[in-house]
């Protein structure tokens, strides 16, 4: 009786170790970077999407953090070469970087590539008289040198001061001692409400725009995450889950600020 009784329990035993094997093999392991602007707010979309692209290919996913923040240069180096990270959403030139690889369906549907200008409102007539890319370019924008915007503006002319961070660029623009800070479509909203000066507002009448797609990239050892993902996100757009996720994270942040009736200048 005595050896029946333990026979079941071994058995329960590996039964219960089985399962948790079974559980551990359906969880992917995400390894992201730790944003090096502590004022970034979470991206909660990104993680949506991740979660459940990869719950259509039925994982789970369990999401760690780098001990030290990395801005997007230092996270590329981490991804290409297998370090701390194994997976970031970047936009980047097809001929960059070939040891990556990436899914193809536009995260943000090319939304990045529209940037309205964080301005002191003291400055507010100026921008509303700039009808053209050519009378903006004698302005001083702000932007990071290691961000993929800098490089965008610099080719159009555009004058940029690319030597701060965050703060100290906010602290330039309320000092007056800049022009505009040119942010993303969805994220200034959020920015301008964090911002400790009371004078710096959304400019109301100018969009910048230009050709800017954000993909999930990993090292190519790691072509099964990509290719996990990639099936897991056109089985969300096949469904209509895709557009539902973008309408509930993205879409409502932008409503209000009106850019169907904004002055449009097109960067190449």
């Amino acid at each position: 009786m005595r050896l029946r009784s333990f026979t079941k329990f071994v058995g329960f035993v590996l039964l219960c170790h089985v399962f948790s094997l079974c559980a551990q093999e359906n969880v992917i392991n995400l390894h992201l970077a730790t944003p090096s602007d502590i004022n970034s707010p979470k991206n909660d979309y990104m993680h949506a999407l991740l979660r459940a692209s990869l719950k259509k290919e039925n994982f789970d996913v369990k999401f760690t953090y780098s001990t030290i923040p990395m801005n997007r240069k230092r996270a590329i180096e981490e991804l290409s070469h297998q370090g701390s990270i194994n997976l970031a959403w970047f936009s980047m030139s097809k001929s960059a970087h070939s040891n990556l690889v990436h899914t193809t369906l536009p995260l943000y549907k090319g939304l990045h590539g529209k940037r309205l200008l964080m301005i002191n409102q003291s400055q507010q007539h100026r921008f509303a008289n700039i009808n053209s890319l050519d009378e903006l370019k004698p302005l001083v924008a702000l932007q990071k040198h290691t961000w993929s915007d800098y490089d965008v503006l610099i080719r159009n002319g555009l004058t940029v001061n690319g030597e701060h961070d965050y703060d100290v660029m906010l602290k330039l623009l309320a000092t007056g001692l800049a022009d505009y800070f040119p942010r993303s479509v969805s994220a200034i909203a959020t920015e301008i409400a964090k911002q400790p000066y009371k004078q710096l507002m959304i400019e109301p009448t100018i969009m910048l725009q230009y050709e800017n797609f954000y993909h999930f990239y990993a090292h190519k050892k790691d072509q099964l995450l990509v290719t996990r993902l990639q099936r897991g996100l056109l089985k969300l757009q096949q469904s209509g889950e895709f557009d539902e996720l973008y309408q509930r994270y993205i879409s409502r942040s932008y409503s209000a600020l009106n850019l169907p009736s904004r002055k449009v200048f097109n960067l190449k």
